[in-house]
């Protein structure tokens, strides 16, 4: 049900993916997303592109509770990505990084790179099931990036997505197809970059209302077989919002990414790419966190004085897993020893780590 990088995470059963790249999307420019942001892994010299997010403070990235439960700070002060093997044990892939505002991801601009230096998971999420909602994270940034951040909607007069001619869409570097492979390319500096699409896609979805969602997705589990092993999946119109009725779709890599109603003052941000089952099914809507409902979170992170007193009675909070966070006994490198991304035209730093295969 994840929709997760396929060369780092797989589904159960191969049939549950989180979003990457829009199915049946089209190219288009940054300028009209602004904080879009790719969420990477930066191994030695290359540089994974993970998930989606935006940029809502010019030092925050919104993004999906999934894409970062398997980050770390180390003793460094910058986050790094882990994977979890079959036995438990987590093989460190590399340092975080945020790439914001950028169109084609082999073209970096100066400023539009930075390590993530704080790691906000919503305390009502369950590590590993984004289907039981609450799928939402805050990344902060080392330092700010400049440019234009996203617009989100708000928590007192949330809009209304099912009004007539509303023009909902989502974007990502996902893959573009559920079946299909990622791309690679090489940055001006040198560097291979892996991601589902180099070029920044969009596609509109429209939403679909959640008794329909609720019941598409249980028929979808039941053709799977997943049934029983999802038994406990619903659809809160509360906190999520369905959208998307085949063909275009997100995908995996578009995890965490946004979905925006287009308005006369520009795009504004209704939800975050959370789950789906396969990438655009026609009987399969994907489901996106509403952002509306986790203003008062959001606001309360960014600035504590803000925050709530209380998580909701309807948001439980899992008690901690020591298991699930076991300490990194790796060493803490140098920036340039993990080939942190550097600005188009610097020059280039010296090879890190060799890169994982892929």
């Amino acid at each position: 049900m994840i929709r997760l990088r396929s060369w780092m995470l797989v589904g159960a059963a191969g049939g549950l993916v989180l979003a990457g790249c829009m199915v049946a999307g089209r190219d288009t420019d940054a300028a009209k997303w602004p904080g879009i942001a790719s969420i990477q892994t930066v191994s030695g010299r290359t540089v994974y592109h993970e998930c989606g997010g935006t940029l809502i403070a010019s030092d925050w990235v919104l993004t999906a509770a999934h894409c970062a439960e398997n980050m770390r700070v180390e003793p460094s002060g910058r986050a790094a990505m882990f994977q979890r093997e079959a036995d438990g044990r987590e093989t460190r892939l590399g340092l975080v990084a945020i790439a914001a505002g950028l169109t084609d991801l082999r073209n970096i601009p100066t400023g539009s790179v930075q390590p993530v230096s704080e790691i906000v998971l919503h305390p009502g999420y369950v590590p590993g099931s984004p289907e039981l909602g609450n799928d939402l994270a805050l990344l902060r940034l080392a330092q700010p990036i400049a440019g234009p951040v996203m617009q989100l909607d708000s928590a007192d007069a949330p809009v209304d997505v099912f009004q007539p001619y509303a023009s909902v869409l989502a974007a990502g570097y996902g893959r573009k197809g559920e079946n299909a492979g990622g791309e690679g390319g090489i940055t001006r500096a040198g560097r291979q970059i892996e991601a589902g699409s180099m070029i920044l896609q969009e596609g509109y979805v429209p939403p679909v209302e959640p008794d329909e969602c609720a019941s598409l997705i249980a028929s979808g589990l039941a053709r799977e077989g997943l049934a029983e092993i999802y038994a406990d999946v619903t659809i809160d119109p509360g906190t999520q919002i369905c959208a998307g009725r085949g063909g275009t779709d997100a995908c995996q890599g578009d995890s965490g990414g946004p979905l925006v109603l287009r308005t006369v003052n520009g795009p504004l941000q209704v939800g975050v790419v959370s789950w789906g089952l396969g990438c655009g099914r026609a009987e399969n809507p994907g489901v996106y966190m509403r952002v509306s409902a986790y203003r008062g979170w959001i606001a309360g992170v960014l600035d504590p004085s803000l925050a709530p007193p209380a998580p909701p009675p309807e948001m439980p909070v899992p008690a901690p897993d020591a298991s699930a966070v076991p300490p990194s006994d790796q060493p803490a490198l140098p920036l340039e020893a993990e080939g942190l991304p550097v600005p188009e035209g610097d020059p280039a730093p010296p090879a890190g780590t060799t890169p994982p295969p892929g």
